[in-house]
């Protein structure tokens, strides 16, 4: 994640219930009391699973069938738009499948040096500084999760030099070409500008079937924020894209629950200790709820929208 907005979701170690999580053994679903399980599990503060299933429902005459690939497929090619969202929102899908490939998109070091409000709240005197070492805390998660790297050069908005969303798509499938051809898990694109525009680049290339169809995962902290993921969804609804919310069973299969999953995921998001001091040192509570992926599938009768 980079450059965040002023409208930051909530910040602190609690669950949804509101309990403090000291480690992964009292996340969400493992530990929490009996009473607050149903609110801790799937949740979701702006309604979104229940919005994309009314969604699914109005669109039933699609005749686009939904992929077959789930999360039982092992190593993935998951897109990252920066340092820390592919570790943040599919942790524990990446511990429990070593192995996986992590691209991210915007990694590029801008030239001359540049200030920003964001890097120097992360303690980063500048832009060289923030990326060099950004770069060497993804590598230390990384390797936490058994995944490795690619990077491409682009820079973030924070720096003011937004690639196309055609110029990303082609980077993407030629990083995806030269690393395996591995099922891919993508964002969905939620709030950031550098997110949604990454997601249209992954969705692209899957209509033009450059990319397999693929599953995409709701970005964390953004999606707690109310009503964005109920609008994403709603939005590429419109435009003819069809979801199926993965089932608790898939999403948090017994690989993906066990304590080592877990543990490794917790000790991968504290190895971005800039990114976390730029929360104030209060990692946000949704890094510990489970994490929630979709399928996609696209109607290819409709021209694709850029």
């Amino acid at each position: 994640m980079a450059s965040r907005s002023s409208r930051r979701p909530r910040r602190d170690s609690r669950s949804s219930c509101g309990r403090p999580l000291a480690s992964p053994s009292e996340w969400p679903g493992r530990s929490c009391p009996k009473s607050c399980v149903a609110t801790c599990r799937f949740r979701s503060s702006d309604g979104s699973a229940s919005a994309l299933a009314s969604s699914l429902r109005r669109r039933r005459d699609m005749q686009a069938p939904l992929p077959s690939f789930s999360l039982d497929v092992a190593p993935c090619f998951v897109v990252s738009p920066h340092l820390d969202d592919a570790v943040f929102s599919c942790g524990m899908l990446l511990a429990s499948r070593p192995g996986s490939v992590v691209c991210t998109v915007f990694c590029g070091i801008p030239q001359p040096p540049m200030r920003t409000p964001w890097d120097q709240s992360a303690g980063h005197s500048d832009s060289t500084q923030a990326m060099r070492s950004r770069i060497v805390e993804d590598e230390q998660a990384l390797a936490l999760l058994g995944a490795r790297a690619v990077r491409l050069p682009f820079f973030d908005s924070q720096y003011e030099a937004t690639p196309s969303s055609a110029e990303v798509a082609q980077a993407l499938a030629t990083a995806w070409r030269q690393n395996g051809r591995l099922p891919v898990v993508a964002p969905l694109g939620l709030h950031h500008s550098d997110h949604v525009l990454v997601a249209d680049a992954c969705r692209l290339l899957a209509h033009e079937q450059r990319l397999p169809d693929m599953i995409l995962y709701e970005e964390s902290p953004y999606r707690t924020i109310p009503a964005v993921a109920r609008r994403r969804y709603e939005a590429l609804n419109r435009q003819g894209y069809r979801f199926a919310l993965l089932s608790e069973s898939q999403a948090n299969d017994p690989s993906m629950r066990r304590a080592g999953a877990a543990n490794a995921k917790w000790r991968a998001v504290h190895a971005y200790r800039s990114q976390l001091r730029a929360f104030n040192d209060a990692h946000p509570h949704d890094l510990t709820e489970p994490e929630r992926y979709v399928r996609l599938a696209i109607d290819r009768a409709r021209p694709p929208r850029r």
